[in-house]
């Protein structure tokens, strides 16, 4: 009887033996002890507690960052005094500075260091010198062994009627929850045709009361709701919240998560509060687990109906991201692998949830094997608390992830999100790295650890890339409006070929449509000018050519030219001007769309009905999905070698115009106008590389005048363009010889961000509505109203404009209306400047 016991438990054990070797292969297949976890967070974090409310947690840096480049969250301030929660987890924090910059980083103002740190340091800031404006505040935890820097703005919230908002946006959480009270929400949204009353994964302002409270979801909040404050001012404040739910309502998955971002834009009047903007939207979290796939493909439930995904040659394999999570789903293996995530299943840590960074997939070979980046924040691993952009490579065979290489950068994700996301390459084929910093294009070898220089010194404008970043197209020779070749590289295989010029002609890199590439044309005797004096080189026509090098489309249109173009979403918009001897004035835009049909795919995604989940979102497989209960991989990082750091010395970023609305940074652009505008149809804000406010929506008193400016006249010598460019000069306490430097072909905000230590906007095409904000921030404008005839605008109220005329010194008044029929015949020209 012993004996048989014994027997029966050497079966038993050596089946529960074979069955943990088993998983542990089908869990971790291919990895080995040279494979680690990426590894918990472990930096310590910091908010702040005002009106009552914990806001802005923040991620900690292990460097110090540029100033100018960290705009995520303001923090508003009450009694010049704010308090900030340490939470240090296992650090041990010897000591706090905390410093007060202006928003360009340039000026600390104040500075203080506290050596015994509680759970709470109180902040007392000068109401003299520090407060005065909203102002940047950098905060240094001093660890034993290292230092971390964290980042917000601050500004003093004394007119903002911020607890009020606050208020109103922990109401309205609360209010959404619960049906029953589901009208008392009727009155602060603004339903109409614009909202989209088919899905619940995005609701906004526009959206029915029905949708706004979700349906037939049932939600309950799951875990904090983290607060983030990212505008404040008297006129209004945005606030964003981020908690997870889950769903009652969904009775098939009840316990199923999703993540939630809830924007909110509100404005306090007298005693009444207005809803001004309003965006929610929920993504569940995937999961790969038993109800992840049906017959018929993956199953993402309530998603984004356009998110990233590549697929094998062969339509079995995919990866995609969801949630900010890479996955990677093999039909033949049967097999769904988790490739990257900052999140963790096993621990809802809230430094794990910062989602500053981007997941992009830059190819899928045959076998699966993904390469793909992440660009900004890294919230934990081998480089946390870092900002910039790894590179890595997925072994499907080996259920492996290894890093490449890591391009660290001092900026922001806001910024290198455009500067490295769009330009750095990792060709698994030649084992090569690309990488576009400043101009020049470096190619490291990763085999033999080697870095080339493969082009240096092109300026903006001079360079472009395809969305994935695989194509590369710059000038070979000459400067931006003087090139006659292109040369179009493809960092995958690392073909290449080139595009010429005709005759006198030259050519200009425009973008990627899809894999196409698009080069304008010109000549140099169409150089002219505009109306406010700057110089331009519009091209005549523009041509787009296939990988093939098969020209695909032309477009030139007679007796309009081309002054720029920038392409998004697929879609090219075309900036006209018409030309008057050698004065251009803008025309109508025009716009091409690529109706390119996609590639017969097996894959591909799509959206369904859901009785209560409403529209969901899969990957569908044509010929179907026999196995519905794949085998759950976790891959582990390498850690055979160490990935290889790419360092570069980074240049200050000039020139460019963000644009952040609805909780996140929506654009970048290279003109003050353009920025404007998408600024203003996103009711958002638009700020220059310096941190200067550009516009903001719904921020403007409703009359203003600039202080001190006094009719002028144009001096001997002077043309009205100048007089005004000398009066802003003045203005600013500066002088120049603008006739001079106009003379010599400097366009008129180059000259304003020469001398006024801001810079210098071009707002041509902008309405005269949109101008007003500029008057407002105390800068005059300089409309162009006739042929070369400048004046300086000064003031508004609800229906007049005031001017100063240096053509005869006068100051005159008129109806909006009639300026803006002035301006109109030259084009809506606008130089304005922001300090």
């Amino acid at each position: 009887m012993i004996k048989k016991i014994a027997v029966r438990a050497g079966v038993l054990t050596a089946v529960f033996i074979a069955a943990v070797i088993l998983f542990s292969y089908l869990t971790n297949r291919g990895n080995t002890d040279m494979s680690a976890d990426m590894g918990s967070a472990t930096l310590p974090r910091i908010s702040f507690t005002t009106e009552g409310y914990e806001v802005n947690s923040l991620p900690g840096y292990k460097e110090d960052m540029v100033i100018s480049s960290m705009r995520d969250t303001v923090t508003p301030v009450s009694d010049y005094m704010l308090d900030m929660n340490v939470e240090k987890y296992d650090a041990k924090v010897d000591s706090v500075t905390w410093q007060v910059y202006t928003l360009n980083g340039e000026e600390c103002l104040q500075e203080e260091t506290v050596k015994d740190v509680k759970d709470t340091v109180s902040m007392q800031f000068s109401a003299e010198k520090t407060m005065t404006a909203e102002r940047v505040l950098k905060v240094i935890l001093h660890l034993e062994d290292q230092d971390v820097y964290y980042y917000t703005r601050i500004v003093d919230a004394a007119e903002a009627n911020y607890r009020t908002c606050l208020d109103f946006a922990q109401n309205f959480l609360e209010t959404e929850m619960v049906k029953d009270k589901a009208d008392s929400l009727s009155d602060v949204i603004e339903p109409s045709s614009e909202g989209d009353n088919t899905t619940l994964q995005t609701v906004t302002i526009h959206s029915d009361v029905d949708h706004v409270t979700w349906g037939d979801l049932k939600p309950a909040i799951s875990g904090d709701v983290r607060w983030e404050v990212l505008e404040c001012n008297e006129n209004y404040t945005s606030i964003q919240l981020n908690y997870s739910v889950k769903c009652a309502g969904v009775t098939e998955d009840p316990d199923a998560l999703y993540t939630v971002k809830e924007f909110f834009r509100i404005r306090v009047v007298g005693d009444k509060t207005y809803l001004l903007d309003y965006n929610r939207t929920m993504n569940q979290v995937f999961d790969g687990g038993e109800k992840a796939l049906s017959q018929k493909g993956v199953l993402l439930g309530i998603a984004p109906a356009d998110l990233e995904y590549k697929n094998n040659s062969e339509g079995t394999i995919v990866s995609f991201i969801q949630n900010n999570e890479l996955w990677n789903y093999n039909k033949d293996n049967d097999e769904m692998s988790l490739v990257f995530s900052f999140a963790s299943s096993e621990s809802r840590d809230v430094r794990n949830l910062y989602d500053q960074h981007d997941i992009r997939i830059v190819s899928v070979d045959k076998n699966g094997n993904t390469i793909f980046t992440v660009c900004g924040y890294m919230n934990r691993g081998a480089h946390e608390g870092r900002s910039g952009a790894a590179v890595y490579y997925f072994d499907a065979e080996k259920s492996s992830v290894e890093e490449k290489a890591f391009v660290p950068s001092a900026k922001g994700y806001s910024v290198i999100k455009e500067e490295f996301g769009k330009y750095v390459y990792y060709s698994s084929k030649s084992e090569r790295l690309y990488v576009m910093m400043d101009g020049t294009l470096y190619c490291v070898d990763m085999k033999e650890d080697t870095r080339e220089v493969l082009v240096r010194g092109l300026t903006s404008g001079q360079y472009t890339a395809s969305e994935d970043g695989h194509l590369l197209a710059y000038q070979s020779g000459g400067d931006l409006n003087q090139s006659q070749k292109i040369t179009v590289l493809n960092l995958q295989t690392g073909d290449s070929f080139d595009v010429a010029a005709e005759g006198e002609e030259y050519i200009r890199p425009i973008g990627f449509i899809k894999n196409d590439f698009v080069y304008g044309t010109l000549r140099g005797a169409d150089a002219g000018h505009t109306t406010a004096g700057q110089s331009v080189y519009p091209m005549y026509k523009l041509d787009i050519v296939n990988q093939k090098q098969e020209i695909v489309k032309n477009y030139q249109v007679q007796e309009l030219y081309i002054l720029d173009t920038f392409i998004t979403d697929n879609m090219m918009t075309i900036n006209r001007v018409s030309k008057n001897e050698d004065v251009y004035t803008p025309a109508a835009a025009d716009y091409i769309t690529n109706n390119e049909e996609a590639a017969e795919s097996n894959i591909k995604l799509e959206t369904y009905s859901d009785e209560v989940r409403q529209k969901v979102v899969r990957l569908a497989y044509e010929d179907g999905i026999r196995d519905t209960e794949a085998k759950l991989l976790k891959p582990k990082q390498v850690l055979f070698d160490k990935p290889m750091m790419v360092h570069f010395d980074e240049a200050e970023t000039t020139g460019k115009y963000y644009v952040f609305a609805l909780g996140e940074l929506q654009g970048v652009y290279d003109k003050a106008a353009y920025a404007v505008q998408n600024a203003d149809d996103l009711n958002g804000v638009a700020v220059s590389s310096k941190q200067a406010y550009v516009w903001e929506k719904s921020n403007k008193p409703s009359i203003y005048e600039v202080d001190n400016m006094e009719p002028f006249t144009a001096a001997e010598g002077e043309n009205t363009l100048a007089a005004c460019l000398r009066q802003m000069l003045t203005k600013e306490g500066k002088e120049a010889d603008v006739v001079n430097e106009l003379a010599n072909g400097m366009a008129p905000e180059e000259i304003l961000s020469g001398h006024i230590g801001g810079e210098g906007l071009d707002l041509t095409g902008c309405t005269t509505e949109q101008i007003l904000y500029t008057i407002s921030r105390e800068t005059p404008v300089i409309a162009m109203t006739g042929g070369d005839h400048a004046v300086l605008l000064i003031g508004y109220n609800k229906t007049n404009v005031a001017y100063l005329d240096p053509a005869d010194g006068q100051r005159y008044s008129v109806p909006i209306t009639d300026l803006e029929s002035m301006v109109e015949q030259n084009g809506n020209t606008f130089i304005g400047y922001a300090i």
